[in-house]
């Protein structure tokens, strides 16, 4: 049974996937140890205690939309249930006592809709995805209904663009009677073939859709590339109105937030890599495990670099949100982080002081953010606490 479980203290707060773009070589990792201690930039109660950069620009804040959970690996599973069941009309109680203001709702509407026009989406699953917003509405939870695992789109973009839209109109249908506190993502996680050149428009025309049925909802899109920072600046925001925002993720870096992930590359298989670095014992391993030039340079600096400039440590954050702010600036839009997190492998501690200093970090900036829990790790009661420090 699914399971949210909330530790509430001092006022509340609880504080997939990306890939590395560089090229395959084998190649030698030195490991000589570095002269400083992770330790020295944290302080007792897991906080970074260096200096953040100054901040030129805040994000325009959007209301309802400012501390979220991600209902995931539930509605976005293959096949309902698959993965996780979902919360009892508890959890929702929950979710709002622990001081979130909404959820994020991944739903992998693709699995369960047509083929062939017009692409109709299953009535019975539709029924659960309105079911989790009224339970939502009951809690004064507002929702982002995220439409999460197109693969196909992603894979073979061309023969799927008109199945995408045909949902959208299905959707934004359905729900254009709901009230506000509802918002729409369009896509999570542009990837692969789907590229810049191809989800601008895409995006364009959806949108256009949408605002059919829906002409003030707030619409959330995400830039190319598993949603990687690196990548907003890629965005076309020309058909952007005042109700929509555009949306990123953060899970830099990815060696740490991803180490022994199963569907990760080999790379990825490590064990023990800690936040924030360097360790006190230097990671040794073989150049034959190593596949890409990238993960050798990575682990060369993150053996060897101070804390401050370490890649498993805050430059790294903030070079992130930096980016972030940078789009705001250029742009005048609107950002909102919608995934953060990590996966149980790492320890606890490095655990925390990762996400308390992302999430400290996207409220310093006035953007808004959503957890990404692993709901198999709800299974085994390895949920992750935060005070409101």
């Amino acid at each position: 049974m699914w399971k949210i479980v909330f530790l509430i203290c001092a006022g509340l707060l609880l504080t997939s996937c990306l890939k590395s773009e560089v090229g395959k070589k084998p190649v030698k990792v030195r490991v000589p140890k570095s002269s400083v201690s992770a330790k020295k930039i944290v302080d007792g109660d897991l906080n970074i205690i260096l200096p953040p950069p100054k901040v030129e620009i805040q994000n325009r804040v959007i209301p309802g939309f400012t501390k979220g959970l991600n209902l995931g690996n539930v509605l976005d599973a293959p096949s309902l249930g698959e993965w996780s069941a979902l919360p009892k009309e508890k959890g929702f109680e929950y979710i709002r006592k622990a001081g979130f203001d909404h959820i994020r709702l991944p739903v992998r509407f693709s699995a369960h809709a047509q083929q062939t026009p017009p692409y109709t989406i299953d009535e019975e699953f539709f029924k659960t995805v309105d079911w989790v917003l009224d339970e939502a509405e009951k809690n004064r939870l507002r929702v982002l209904l995220d439409l999460h695992h197109y693969e196909e789109l992603m894979e073979d973009p061309m023969n799927n663009m008109e199945r995408f839209k045909g949902l959208w109109k299905q959707i934004s249908n359905r729900y254009k009677n709901r009230p506000d506190t509802v918002a729409f993502e369009l896509l999570n996680e542009p990837c692969d073939k789907l590229g810049t050149d191809l989800l601008n428009p895409l995006m364009k025309e959806t949108l256009k859709l949408v605002r059919e049925t829906n002409p003030t909802r707030l619409v959330f899109i995400d830039c190319y590339f598993w949603s990687n920072t690196k990548w907003l600046d890629k965005m076309d925001v020309s058909f952007f109105d005042e109700n929509t925002v555009a949306t990123f993720h953060m899970y830099q870096p990815i060696l740490f937030t991803h180490q022994g992930a199963s569907w990760m590359p080999s790379d990825y298989h490590l064990a023990k890599v800690i936040f924030p670095g360097p360790p006190a014992k230097p990671v040794k391993i073989k150049s034959a495990a190593i596949s890409e030039q990238w993960v050798g340079d990575w682990l060369q600096e993150y053996n060897t670099l101070d804390a401050a400039d370490n890649p498993s440590g805050p430059k790294t954050i903030w070079e992130e949100f930096d980016r972030a702010t940078a789009f705001v600036k250029k742009t005048g839009c609107r950002v909102y982080l919608g995934e953060f997190g990590t996966f149980g492998y790492a320890d606890q501690r490095s655990r925390m002081i990762f996400l308390k200093m992302v999430r400290k970090e996207s409220e310093r900036r006035g953007i808004g953010w959503a957890f990404w829990p692993d709901g198999s790790l709800y299974k085994e009661n390895k949920t992750v606490f935060f005070d409101n420090s």
